[in-house]
């Protein structure tokens, strides 16, 4: 079973396998997220070409076929990406990934991948990745598109967001207790003035009440109301 993870991919190191279209966008994907790259094709496409003159991008021409020149490509890799339409390729690649534990993405079988690479979008720090596992990339599309549309119409999440965000710095920077920290996030959240401020754009005034909030609750000024607890730490 497939789970949706967020992973650093700076200075990893990703063999990508195919210098056609969908390669190519591989490529560039984790070459942006700051991967290291290399393609193995016996051809490339200009786009891959160009890149490969000034990026984290190397060009192999080789035939990933031929096992004596993979093996080591993927012993370097940390995940290995298959952009080519010849099934077969998948079956070499997935006996070698598992010798060196790599990340195997089939870009040409979504039933049989390891790694699913997801759409996404982001809208002033909120991140979302959609992916139909290979049902259909139109619907995926859509999805994506009708999530950006609704955040970038949605002030008042950004507006949320930011308050949240400077209310866990905040309780960081004065040390307050993971434990209660995590019982706070959610009061302070439910806390109906504070999402009225929030309601009416006025995020300065969500940070000083939630800073007000933590000194009360910490102090044992007032009391936290278990219920709103989602998640005990």
């Amino acid at each position: 079973m497939r789970i949706p993870l967020y992973i650093e991919f700076e200075g990893k190191n990703v063999l990508t396998i195919g210098g056609g279209g969908v390669g190519t966008v591989r490529a560039k994907k984790f070459r942006d997220a700051g991967a290291n790259v290399k393609v193995i094709s016996l051809d490339f496409t200009e786009e891959l070409q160009e890149l490969s003159k000034d990026t984290k991008i190397e060009l192999i021409e080789g035939d990933a076929f031929d096992e004596k020149t993979l093996e080591p490509l993927i012993a370097w890799s940390n995940i290995v990406t298959v952009a080519i339409g010849n099934l077969k390729i998948n079956d070499i690649v997935e006996k070698l990934a598992r010798k060196y534990k790599v990340l195997v993405n089939l870009a040409n079988d979504a039933d049989r991948t390891e790694v699913v690479v997801p759409f996404e979008g982001d809208v002033e720090g909120i991140r979302y990745a959609v992916t139909t596992e290979g049902k259909s990339g139109v619907v995926a599309r859509k999805v994506r598109d009708e999530f950006q549309k609704m955040l970038e119409e949605d002030d008042e999440k950004i507006y949320f967001l930011k308050a949240m965000h400077h209310l866990k710095k905040h309780m960081k920077a004065i040390n307050v207790p993971v434990q209660m920290r995590m019982k706070l996030y959610f009061v302070i959240s439910a806390d109906e003035e504070f999402r009225e401020l929030i309601r009416n754009e006025d995020v300065e005034g969500a940070r000083s009440l939630a800073e007000k909030l933590v000194e009360e609750y910490t102090s044992g000024k007032r009391e936290i109301d278990e219920s709103l607890v989602r998640i005990q730490f």
